[in-house]
Order: C-alpha cells, then structure tokens, then sequence
C-alpha cells in the first residue's frame, strides 16, 4: 500500500474532490476524470469492475465503446496523478477485470472518517464520553460542504452520497447530545439553527434545539420552534412530528423537571427495569408446515449447543422460498428453551426498495421490547448496541432478525451472551458474518410441493387428480413453496376451475405463480449493480436453465473474469444456483423474470 510519507498525495472526497500533493493543489479539470478517481476511492482497496465504472460514468447505457474510453481515461488519471508526486509509484492497479486504489487513512479522508468514528464508538461503550466527543469533533471536521459536490455522476449521487451524509449527520447529533449532557447549551444553538435550516426534516435536530432553548430559560423561543417544525412538516410533506418531539413539546409545556437531568443514564439501572420485561413476539407459527425436517433437525441440534458466546444461524435463499415461515417455525420449537423472551424484528431489507430498517431504529425498537423506556434510550447506535449488550448478558433469550439486507445490519444487532440464539433470514449470502452458520434453502421436491399444494386448495381436490396433473402444476411453479401457494390460492378462489384448467394456465404463459413473484424478485433486482442486472437480463434470455462461466462471458460480451465476478454476485443474492463450481443454474421462474426485464 501507498503511504503517504513516500507519495505525499492525499484525496478529499468529503466535500468538493481534492487531491492534494502535500499542501499543493492537484488539479482535475475533466468532469470524466472526476467521476473515474472518486469512483475508486469511495471503494479503495477493494477492486472496482470496468462495468461498475462504465455505468458510473455513462449511466445504465453507457457507449460500445465504454471499455476502451475507459482504458483511456485510466490513462489520463494516471499521468495527472504520477506527475504531481513520485512517478515510480502507481497509485492505480490494473486487475483483471478492473482497477484497484489503494489508499489509507492518512491520504484518504473517507477512510479516516470512518476510523475516527469506529473509535468514538468503542469508547463509547466503555463509557468515556469526553474522549467519544473529542474524536466526534475530529471526525466532523474532516468535512468541507456536501460530498462529491463536484463530481457530476447521477449513479454516485444515488448509491453512495446519501449514505455518507446519515454517517455525517448521526454524528453531528451524537456529538451535539453529548454537547446537552455536559451543560453546552449556549454554544449549540446557533450550530441547530443552520442544520434545521439546511436539514428541516430531521426532528431530532429540532428536539436538540428546543431542549437547548429550555435550558437557558427561553421557553417560548423552544416552543415556537415546535411550531415551525410542526407546520413545515404538515404543509411540505402532510405528516405530524413524530414521537420523540411531542413528548418534549408536552414535557417543555408543564415544565418537566427531568429536562434539566443529563441525557444518558447507566444500563446496570436499565438492565434492573428490564428484568420485569419477557417479550414474547415471534409470529403465529404456521399450522400445516411442510418440509425442511432435515435443515430443522441442524439448526435445532446447533442452538440447542452450551457454547461460549451467542450462536448465530443465518437462513438464505431465493425470493419465495419460505425462509421467515421456516424461521418462525424452527423458533417456536426452540421457544421453551429461551425464558427469558423471544424478540422478532423484520429488517426490511428487501421489503422497498433501498428503504431497510436502520441499525439504529431496530436497536431501539428490540430495547423499548426489553422494558427501556424511550426517554431512557440513547440517541445513536454505538451506545444502544452497547445498552442492548448489557442488558442481555445474563439472560437467555431468541432473537429472529428477518429479511436482513446485509452484515452491516445484521452486525449491531448481535448480542454477546452465551445464553442467546440468533437466527437471521436474508435472500443474500452473509458469508462475512463472523462465526455465523450458513444454511441455504433450496425449492421443495416433488412431493413435498403437492403435499404443499394440497394443503392451500385442500386434499379433497387434490386426491381425486391424476398424478401426473399435479407434478405439472407444481412443475411450472419450480417447486417454489410461494408459487405453489399462489397457484394453489388461485384455483381455491375460483372453485368452479379444475386442477387441468390450472396446468393449462400454467403451461400457455398465463403463470399466476410468476405475476405472483415478479414483485418479491423485482426488488432483489433493484439491488443489483447495473453490471450485475444486465448478466441477469443476458441470462434470462436463454431456452435452457444451466450455463457455464465462458458461454455467459461471450453472450453478455465480457471477459470471462468479468462473468465470474457478476454470476457470482448473483448467487450471492440466490438469483443464481451454483451446483458445481463454474456452473449456474437459473430457477425458471427467475428466468423468466430476467427475460421479461429486457423489454
């Protein structure tokens, strides 16, 4: 890796981009060339794919010509960068497949951004809040105005902007909390007047105000804020204040003595009010539960183990495969184990798209489970995984996470405790998951699917069919347990149909069971990266459901490294089945997705 002591070359993406040569500026006046360098930082040390890079720069229809532009502009950035520090260094690898940046945290302000903050939190949990303030202060301050505010890519400003302006932002409010809990309360409030200017829908700025106003005695000014947040939210957007600013609206209206108390208090007295609480949440188990007696019988075996610390099971497969009705089941077998509660939580990681329930709200909704009241819940996700970690150390509990988006959110949420179980449902592989057990479902086989099918139309009406009839019914629905309950839902709510007049259905193209998933896959769909949904739609193309790394390299126009890394991806997100290394299999109602996505 490049240090910056023997290239003296450091990037800014925190603000406009800079590269810097020491103190001197390194201009980078094409547009083009911005995009490119800002596109390999935002992923340094990690190797960006030309067709990542092409869709940045081009959009979702970049030019025949993208790899080879691009190749030249790699060129271009290389000279601007070599010329303005030591030329016998390359600060940008060529791989196959794509480019890799290496950087670290004295040239790049991003990855020292992270790092400062990663350190706020681990103080934090050891409950030095002076030093959590001070590295919250330098974290900030790396910041120069709006990321990548010169960098004109749509893709960047929709994928990876938004993010780090919430990092900014929770830290900003982490660190004005702590601000209130020491007494500064003159010295926020001109620094909340220009964030709820420039940030208006973000109540937790205006709450910080106004508990600021109260505390030096201006109450009117705090409710007046009140007013203008309340008004602005009902005109603009036609929502009321949330909760967090009706509580204090009403607690600053009869003066309540607790305003004037510091914001945190210790998790040994809310582990003590905590006890009381035994959350019993997992959903109705489902009655006519069919399959899966091996998987079940692993998982019950593992959790069932005395271990060191907390046993994790994560549960993956394709949209409609039945992982939440296979994790609801296996935790109401293990539910007598647990006496001290069951918490269910649903991620929401593919539920809308781009839209998965933050580390940070899902923290607060398993502590307010727990009996921590609301007041009592700290404002920023280091400090309630922390409090979550202390208030389960001694007890013996289940926690289900449901439709997780990544590791990323899984990880916060993981207590530490011997006496806990944790089981997680994803449509991704979350293979960076530490110590966690993989286990991926597959579609049922043939008899399971018809006893599936008899169970949702009823066995009456199955009994008296052909075999055959059946096998083709839950044939075209690929043995997926939802596609075979929307076919079987479909034919119980027309009862005047038959069994054949739903085959035929099926076998002419009007598949129910495919309208019926087309929604579920379509948002794992949306998160694909461009490269990766055009190896999908290249994929769904075909007649024929296997294929191998070099045949898809030549139908999807890439180099086979190309292929692999996308197919791989795929079946990372189980849109892709992998039986033998090197060769795919697509589900065919996948497939047919996929064809239909080319139109």
């Amino acid at each position: 890796m490049v240090r910056q002591e023997e290239s003296s070359l450091s990037f800014h993406l925190l603000g406009p981009l800079r590269v810097l040569h020491g103190e001197r500026e390194v201009p980078v006046p094409a547009a083009k060339l911005r995009i490119l360098l800002a596109s390999m930082l935002l992923r340094a040390n990690q190797t960006v794919s030309m067709d990542e890079l092409a869709a940045n720069l081009w959009g979702e229809k970049p030019p025949r010509s993208a790899h080879t532009t691009l190749r030249s502009y790699v060129m271009r950035l290389r000279r601007v960068l070599c010329s303005s520090s030591d030329e016998r260094l390359e600060p940008i690898r060529t791989l196959p497949g794509g480019y890799l940046m290496t950087a670290d945290d004295s040239q790049l302000d991003l990855l020292r951004f992270r790092s400062t903050l990663a350190m706020a939190q681990r103080v934090a949990a050891d409950g030095d809040h002076r030093r959590e303030s001070a590295l919250l202060r330098e974290a900030l301050g790396l910041w120069r105005g709006p990321a990548l505010s010169n960098v004109p890519s749509d893709a960047l400003h929709r994928d990876f902007v938004p993010g780090l302006a919430e990092r900014r932002y929770s830290a900003l409010e982490q660190r004005i909390d702590l601000d209130l809990a020491r007494g500064a309360h003159r010295e926020v409030v001109v620094e909340l007047r220009d964030e709820v200017r420039t940030c208006p829908w973000r109540e937790h700025f205006w709450a910080q105000l106004m508990l600021a106003l109260y505390r030096q005695g201006r109450q009117a000014e705090a409710l007046e804020a009140f007013r203008q947040v309340s008004e602005r939210l009902r005109g603009e957007l036609g929502i009321a204040v949330g909760s967090e600013l009706r509580l204090l609206h009403q607690q600053i209206l009869t003066n309540d003595p607790t305003l004037n108390l510091p914001l945190r208090s210790t998790s040994t007295t809310l582990a003590a009010k905590a006890r009381v609480t035994v959350p019993d949440e997992l959903p109705a188990d489902t009655g006519d539960f069919i399959g899966r007696q091996e998987e079940l019988s692993q998982l019950r075996d593992l959790l069932a183990q005395r271990v060191s610390r907390t046993t994790v099971c994560v549960v993956d497969g394709m949209a409609g495969i039945g992982k939440t009705a296979f994790a609801v089941h296996l935790a109401h077998q293990l539910a007598p184990r647990f006496p001290d509660g069951q918490l269910f939580v649903d991620l929401r990681g593919f539920a809308q798209p781009k839209c998965p329930v933050e580390p940070a709200a899902a923290l607060e909704l398993v502590l307010r489970s727990l009996g921590v009241p609301g007041s009592e819940i700290p404002p920023h996700e280091g400090a309630r995984a922390a409090l979550f970690r202390s208030l389960t150390r001694d007890r013996r509990m289940l926690l289900v996470l449901d439709d997780a988006a990544d590791e990323a959110q899984v990880q916060p949420l993981l207590p530490t405790a011997p006496g806990c179980r944790v089981i997680v449902t994803s449509r991704r592989r979350l293979a960076r998951l530490d110590q966690a057990r993989l286990l991926t479902l597959d579609v049922l086989d043939q008899a399971k699917a018809a006893q599936l099918l008899a169970a949702v139309v009823g066995p009456h009406r199955i009994e008296a069919e052909p075999v055959q009839l059946v096998e083709s019914v839950v044939h075209h629905c690929g043995h997926l347990p939802l596609a075979v309950k929307l076919a079987g839902a479909w034919l119980r709510g027309h009862p005047g149909r038959s069994l054949n007049q739903l085959a035929e259905r099926l076998s002419s193209g009007h598949s129910i069971a495919a309208y019926g998933v087309a929604p579920s896959l379509q948002l794992s769909y949306q998160r694909l990266s461009i490269p990766q949904r055009r190896m999908l739609r290249v994929l769904g193309l075909r007649q024929v459901p296997d294929i191998d790394v070099q045949t898809a390299a030549i139908l999807a126009g890439v180099t086979p490294r190309e292929a692999e890394t996308h197919m791989e991806s795929l079946a990372d997100a189980n849109l892709l089945q992998e039986p033998v290394p090197g060769h795919y299999f697509l589900h065919n109602l996948v497939r047919a997705f996929a064809a239909g996505q080319t139109a």
